[in-house]
């Protein structure tokens, strides 16, 4: 819709019916109502809105029905064809033309005020069109200025603030040398360089104190040589006293670690020895409460038998045998009650671990010791054949976890936060690795989030034949059981990484996945089954260094 200004200036006189009878002005969006009258559109809207229950015509007070209404395009047509000045006649504009054309000509008149091309930077000055460009050219504080030293353009007005932080701008050496043209921005590597500039002595970590400017420090080093070598030498010798403390320490240290080594293995054993005795203590207090229990059953057959008597009024021998035989259980009783008091008493002993080496040496002597240091080497013995009969020597190992909510739980718990598989070889001579799993995660990233796999490197039998670093690619791979979509990822190791240098200790730090797999993808699939896991882990090569 074109936009016409109410108090537009026609070249001849309006004619009345080209008023709107509510405004008195040109109409604009003309609308006629059922009385015959003309109206703005959006005088007819403020009428309805003054006057919503009874809106009439403010010429004859005729009522006015909105569905009686409509718009009047060929009064809209008959005003656009009237010829117009330009609202800035007064100003000086000598245009004249159809009021259709009015909106195209003000979007270009030369008197139409303007804001100017950098308002946007921050300058408020408002012009007439044709002195824009002398505005722009002649007076704007805010046009853009090209600065000389980095080529940046800038407000005007802000020039200065920008010389006072531009990097490029030379500036003196606040040293005091006899640059004055550096680019700021290079006066830190000009401090590197400037003679002037304040610098330590090279043995200040010996304890010179000298800080002075750089020219002077050769002089310094020249004419102070004896004292450096002084200060040198004291510094040597307290770093062999400290090396010498450290040594000493670490010396004691391994050998209280040898003696609390030595004190575990007295107690494990110790501890093996109670639990047999505690075992053995356990059996006979059941058969002699067993006995007890039968002897409660025949003295209540007694009682019984003794009833039975006294009503039947038997002879008095007869009462007196009973009596007899009722005592004589009562004794046997008494006994066995003794008996598990102090079987009772002995196994709380061995349980508190106070058990005396005398205590029931006829009981558990000499063979019963023997016994149990034999069952603790047949224990050890079966675990070490259980390891070689799961090892493999092809550098592809599968790796069974069972028991996988309970070990789940305990690594959320922090009681076992990773396990570590059984040991595998790449070749009958080759390298020794074993996989590791935090199935909580491991790190900032993967804790409590993702199952995390990683692969160690062993101290093997054969490590002095082998080629170091180790160089193998390495792929772990997590079994769908369902055999639908498996996991797996591969890498080659770093040569330059300590985790794959020859092992020094019994193992080399892990290396691998932490973000290996999600656990609601775990959760999702097969992975998991009747509370068990897999995980295939295959090392390409043997490494074999052939002799």
């Amino acid at each position: 819709m074109e936009i016409v200004p109410p108090d537009v200036e026609f070249i001849t006189k309006l004619e009345e019916r080209y008023k709107c009878i509510s405004c008195d002005h040109v109409l604009i969006d003309p609308a006629q109502s059922s009385c015959g009258h003309r109206f703005c559109s959006s005088c007819l809207e403020d009428i309805f809105k003054r006057e919503p229950t009874n809106p009439k015509c403010p010429d004859d007070n005729e009522p006015l029905q909105k569905n009686l209404i409509f718009r009047d395009k060929y009064a809209q047509k008959e005003i656009f064809a009237l010829d117009c000045f330009c609202p800035k006649k007064s100003l000086g504009c000598p245009w004249s033309g159809k009021l259709a054309n009015l909106q195209a000509h003000q979007a270009e008149c030369s008197f139409s005020e303007v804001k100017c091309l950098y308002s946007h930077l921050g300058c408020t000055v408002v012009v007439f069109r044709y002195q824009l460009a002398k505005h722009v050219e002649n007076d704007c504080l805010y046009k853009v200025v090209e600065c000389p030293y980095c080529r940046n353009g800038f407000p005007g007005v802000k020039m200065r603030e920008h010389l006072e932080e531009c990097k490029k701008f030379p500036v003196k050496c606040s040293f005091g040398c006899d640059k004055s043209d550096i680019p700021r921005e290079d006066l830190k590597e000009h401090s590197k360089v400037c003679p002037r500039a304040p610098v330590p002595c090279n043995f200040s970590f010996v304890g010179c104190t000298f800080h002075d400017c750089r020219e002077s420090l050769e002089e310094h080093l020249r004419s102070r040589a004896t004292e450096h070598l002084t200060l040198m030498a004291k510094f040597h010798e307290k770093a062999q006293e400290e090396t010498k403390n450290v040594q000493q320490q670490l010396k004691a240290s391994q050998e209280l670690i040898k003696t609390y080594e030595a004190r575990l293995a007295l107690q494990t054993e110790a501890l093996a020895l109670n639990k047999q005795t505690l075992s053995t203590h356990q059996v006979k207090l059941a058969r002699v409460e067993e006995n007890v229990d039968s002897q409660r059953k025949n003295m209540d057959e007694l009682r019984k038998s003794v009833e039975a008597l006294i009503n039947a009024k038997d002879s008095k021998h007869a009462n007196d045998e009973v009596m007899r035989r009722i005592n004589f259980q009562d004794e046997r009783l008494a006994l066995l009650a003794d008996e598990v008091v102090r079987f009772g008493a002995t196994g709380a002993r061995v349980r508190a671990g106070n058990l005396e080496p005398g205590d029931n040496d006829h009981r558990f002597g000499n063979v019963e010791h023997s016994i149990a240091l034999h069952e603790i080497k047949l224990a050890d013995q079966d675990l070490k054949l259980q390891i070689m009969e799961t090892t493999c020597y092809d550098g592809c190992f599968l790796w069974k976890i069972d028991n996988f909510q309970r070990r789940f739980r305990e690594s959320v718990e922090g009681k076992t936060i990773s396990i570590y598989s059984p040991p595998f070889y790449t070749s009958r001579y080759g390298y020794k690795l074993c996989a590791r799993a935090y199935l909580n995660g491991d790190g900032p990233m993967g804790k409590g989030k993702y199952l995390s796999l990683f692969i160690v490197l062993m101290r093997g039998e054969y490590d002095a034949l082998l080629t170091w670093p180790f160089q193998h690619k390495v792929t772990m791979k997590l079994v769908d059981q369902e055999r639908l979509s498996h996991i797996t990822e591969s890498f080659r190791p770093d040569p330059n990484s300590s985790s794959f240098q020859r092992p020094r200790s019994e193992m080399n730090i892990a290396s691998g996945w932490p973000l290996f797999c999600s656990h609601s993808l775990l959760r999702s699939r097969g992975y998991v089954r009747d509370d068990t896991m897999f995980i295939k882990i295959l090392v390409e090569g043997n490494g074999i260094a052939m002799i």
